[in-house]
């Protein structure tokens, strides 16, 4: 939109004020409200018809520019908890999701392994599990995520990415899972972010092994 309005040559009125001078300035805010109309009318075609309702009341393009932000951009005061508050939707692109997720960390000044902590947990179990299994290596924080994200997603296809392993190319890495030790309850076999000790389910394995 930034691009668009700069081509049009009318993006001033985004971030100026409008001139307030006498009868001298006639011309110039007469080409203030023609920019500010062209500006406003782009911006307002680019909603989608859901959207279109909720911000056509706002009269100039400045003030619209700002309820759009208000909604959608990650750089602002709620950026902390839109991060934690982030889940993956199963029907979205995994890896465009993923790079959203981060831009939310940063907005909210979280460090790379900071991010990591908290977005390890939501990600699909493939993924997470990947993940734990490679802690400590040469690679840490989100380039550990990225690289098991993308080593995962170029092995599978989509439609299986949320689902356990269940195949037989996969054997391996079910091996290996069930060798490593949940962090929360320290049984084998699964993550803790599918450990049911917190509900107690898991709580005669627990109590037996210790």
């Amino acid at each position: 939109m930034v691009l668009r309005a700069h081509t049009l040559g009318v993006a001033g009125v985004l971030f100026e004020d409008p001139p307030t001078g006498g009868d001298d300035e006639v011309a110039a805010k007469k080409k203030w409200a023609r920019d500010d109309a062209i500006c406003r009318g782009h911006m307002l075609a680019t909603l989608s018809d859901r959207l279109l309702p909720d911000y056509a009341r706002h009269a100039t393009a400045r003030a619209l520019w700002d309820a759009v932000a208000r909604t959608y951009d990650v750089n602002d005061s709620r950026a902390r908890d839109r991060f934690r508050e982030f889940r993956f939707d199963e029907g979205g692109h995994f890896l465009e999701q993923l790079a959203h997720a981060e831009a939310l960390g940063v907005a909210a000044e979280y460090s790379d392994e900071s991010m990591a902590c908290w977005l390890t947990p939501k990600l699909p179990e493939m993924v997470g599990t990947g993940v734990a299994l490679r802690l400590g290596s040469d690679k840490k924080g989100m380039s550990l995520v990225w690289e098991m994200s993308r080593r995962v997603m170029s092995g599978i296809g989509p439609e299986r990415l949320w689902n356990s392993i269940d195949s037989e190319d996969d054997v391996e890495y079910q091996e290996q899972a069930e060798e490593t030790a949940c962090w929360n309850c320290g049984m084998p076999g699964h993550i803790a972010r599918n450990c049911s000790v917190a509900g107690h389910n898991n709580a005669k394995k627990c109590k037996r092994r210790a």
